[in-house]
């Protein structure tokens, strides 16, 4: 019970933070766990400063291997936008546009070559949010 009310007062208390970027996301996921950024840092295993230059806006995007240590401790409803939410899951959902497109079809219609859609699906990279955009907006998803 005490816990419950504990964390009801802390989402409360930072309900009106902005959600807008990942600097604002990041931020609020971490106070809502009460750690300092040396803290986390330390709990998932990642420098203090690649944190710091994500709150400080330093940083406007985050690698999965990253994200998925931020995961472990962060809410992924607060941390992840569609954007990061996509890349969770990048090479299941590119394997079923390249299924529904073929590769190179697709490629040209995302503006992309098609060895990096190549590398995107086998989740060698991650794709940009310039090219994810592009496929919420052609509306292949």
């Amino acid at each position: 019970m005490v816990i419950q009310i504990a964390t009801n007062w802390k989402l409360l208390q930072f309900a009106d933070m902005p959600c807008n970027n990942l600097t604002q996301r990041l931020k609020k996921a971490r106070m809502l766990t009460g750690m300092s950024q040396v803290e986390l840092a330390n709990k998932i295993g990642i420098s203090r400063s690649v944190l710091n230059e994500v709150e400080a806006g330093y940083r406007d995007k985050i690698l999965r291997p990253t994200l998925l240590k931020l995961l472990t401790v962060l809410d992924k409803d607060i941390l992840c936008d569609d954007y990061y939410r996509f890349v969770l899951e990048q090479k299941e959902k590119l394997k079923i546009l390249v299924t529904k497109y073929g590769l190179r079809k697709l490629a040209r219609m995302i503006g992309v070559d098609a060895s990096s859609l190549d590398h995107w699906k086998r989740g060698d990279y991650q794709i940009s949010r310039r090219y994810y955009d592009k496929i919420m907006e052609l509306r292949l998803l």
